[in-house]
């Protein structure tokens, strides 16, 4: 399963209730990004706007996620373990229609903002982040960020609860499952 979306839409909430309640193990983009800003001694934001002039960044981060992923999937063989959430930006692209289900996640960015609180990010640097991660996407990538055509579902954090966002997934999960096991029968 493939979790997207841009910062504060409730994509690290969503894959902890599911990693939960479902035993799936979580793959985080955002964290590694996060923990390489750290690495530099940078704020998210300074370091988003490094990586606008370097691709190694944007590449390193894709490379530790299928490294990640391709453990994980090693490990799946040898001990039966059956879910794979991989939460990140352009994780949904990434999987290139090979992921059983894949979610975008949104909110408005003002909502977001209040989210981000503690990392003190206001509406407008929350903007300019998500310009410059869009505009590195399409770069480096020839995606555009703002078309949610490959996504499965789609769903406006602003208006559901936590709850309600989780049991929307779930549903959809459940049903990706039943109808795998019936085409298998």
């Amino acid at each position: 399963m493939t979790l997207s979306g841009p910062p504060a839409s409730g994509t690290s909430t969503l894959a902890k209730m599911l990693a939960d309640d479902c035993g799936f193990t979580v793959m985080n983009g955002g964290d590694i990004f996060r923990n390489m800003a750290e690495d530099q001694g940078m704020t998210i934001a300074e370091f988003a706007t490094v990586a606008e002039d370097d691709p190694r960044i944007d590449r390193e981060i894709d490379d530790r996620l299928e490294a990640e992923i391709n453990a994980h999937l090693e490990g799946k063989r040898e001990s039966g373990d059956t879910g794979l959430i991989v939460e990140s930006r352009l994780a949904g692209w990434h999987a290139n229609g090979q992921a059983d289900l894949s979610v975008w996640l949104d909110a408005p960015v003002e909502e977001r903002a209040q989210r981000l609180d503690e990392r003190a990010e206001t509406p407008i640097e929350l903007r300019e982040r998500e310009m410059s991660d869009a505009q590195r996407y399409q770069d480096y990538y020839d995606i555009d960020i703002a078309d949610l055509s490959i996504y499965d579902l789609v769903i406006d954090t602003g208006t559901l609860s936590e709850e309600g966002m989780f049991q929307t997934v779930k549903a959809a999960i459940n049903d990706v499952q039943r109808r795998s096991a019936s085409s298998v029968s």
